[in-house]
């Protein structure tokens, strides 16, 4: 969440800040130390200096271990709350201190303001500190000796130094949260922009690979054309570059059906309760056609009962579509394409297996990402956009799903679809 980040954040500035002020506070108490040492009606405030500096010493040694804990430590919390009303408890000593021998003084609005302006703490916890040790000193002031006369002057005047420094809080804090979010939203756009420009230098690279060989090609056989003579060679050589233009029609074809592919994924979805069985058979009607081709069957495990899923029908077709088409392009001629429907654990699942190479373990960490390829080749040597697995990932997460790969024991891979629980229609099982 962005504000327990913040939190974290201001924790980090506040350790960072606090070795200045014990710094600062030793500098300040050795002066009147070295002033008032050799006086014995001074012997009371010598102590008082004495444990300010080794108070201070000890939380400056400590600062550096805790600053090297863990972020969400407690104990930086705990280093950085101690200081503060260690803080707040020592502006109230000097307080009383320097009225014990001057009279009535600023240090206690200096104090407070000091500590509202220093330190970087959500007002939420620090309010109620201030108010507190505000109570408290308001208690030891009126227990003052002859101090009736100028007791209300004296209460309203710091209380509305405390007050201001309550308001100096929770305004700096309130600003130094506003940079922050501002500058988490800028890295995030611009994390966002650098995986566009790496994915548009993939596409790019991509896109050049699959144009290079077929115009290469075409300009090879355009060569060959021009130095044959007139008759059936050059009108087979123009066929051929025909073909050629083709393929590259086909390309730039899949190009944009990807694209308007990943548009879609990228849209809010329709989720409505569907029997799973249906749009299973469907895909698989769908692909039944391209699979005769090849001699390719396919085995399919369908349950009797309705598989009601709270689902968007064209989404998980579309899945289903990429699924089947990788199994039959993978899979060998005279192949089996197996696919299960299965109520198991509490979930509804979907299994897609083939005979085909598989994933090889390297590329499985990748095998979801944009624009990912393998290297396993099909017996047409097909290649597609990189975007197929990536959009059916994208779909399923919009769903509620999820989907897996897991490698068969024997040769093939398995695609799983898993269904969260709040993609249950009313009717399953």
């Amino acid at each position: 969440m962005p504000s327990a980040s913040f939190e974290r954040e201001a924790i980090d500035v506040n350790l960072r800040r606090i070795p200045w002020l014990l710094a600062a506070s030793m500098v300040l108490a050795l002066w009147p130390l070295a002033t008032f040492w050799s006086e014995p009606a001074m012997a009371w405030l010598r102590t008082v200096l004495l444990v300010d500096l080794a108070s201070a010493a000890l939380f400056l040694a400590l600062n550096i271990p805790v600053r090297r804990r863990p972020r969400e430590s407690a104990w930086r919390d705990a280093y950085v709350w101690t200081a503060v009303v260690l803080a707040l408890a020592y502006m109230d000593g000097y307080y009383f201190l320097v009225a014990r021998s001057f009279g009535q003084n600023p240090s206690y609005i200096l104090g407070v303001i000091m500590a509202a302006a220093f330190f970087l703490l959500p007002p939420r916890r620090f309010l109620p500190l201030l108010l507190a040790n505000h109570l408290v000193y308001c208690a030891a002031l009126a227990l003052q000796p002859g101090i009736d006369a100028e007791f209300a002057a004296v209460l309203i005047q710091n209380t509305t130094g405390a007050v201001v420094a309550g308001l100096v809080s929770v305004l700096l804090y309130r600003a130094h949260r506003e940079e922050y979010l501002q500058r988490q939203a800028l890295a995030a756009a611009n994390r966002f922009l650098l995986r566009r420009n790496e994915q548009l230098n993939d596409l790019m690279a991509i896109t050049a690979h699959d144009l290079r060989g077929p115009l290469l090609g075409m300009r090879d056989l355009l060569g060959s054309a021009r130095k044959a003579p007139d008759g059936g060679r050059r009108g087979d050589i123009l066929d051929r570059v025909a073909a050629a233009c083709a393929d590259l029609v086909g390309l730039v074809n899949r190009l944009l059906r990807a694209h308007a592919a990943e548009e879609q994924a990228e849209r809010a979805l329709v989720l409505a309760a569907c029997d799973a069985r249906d749009l299973v058979w469907q895909a698989i009607e769908r692909v039944r056609p391209r699979a005769a081709t090849r001699a390719i069957v396919f085995d399919l495990r369908l349950p009797d009962a309705l598989a009601m899923l709270r689902v968007d029908a064209g989404a998980l077709g579309q899945v289903l579509d990429n699924l089947l088409f990788n199994a039959v392009k993978f899979s060998a001629d005279g192949g089996k394409v197996e696919v299960r429907l299965l109520h198991q654990d509490g979930s509804w699942r979907c299994e897609v297996a083939d005979g085909g190479p598989g994933v090889p373990a390297e590329e499985r960490a990748s095998l979801f990402q944009k624009f990912h390829r393998g290297s396993a080749r099909t017996a047409q040597d097909e290649e597609g956009s990189g975007l197929g697995l990536y959009i059916a990932a994208t779909l399923m997460r919009a769903m509620g799903g999820t989907i897996d790969y897991r490698q068969r024991d024997a040769k093939g891979a398995v695609f799983v679809l898993t269904f969260g629980t709040a993609a249950y229609g009313r009717d399953s099982g």
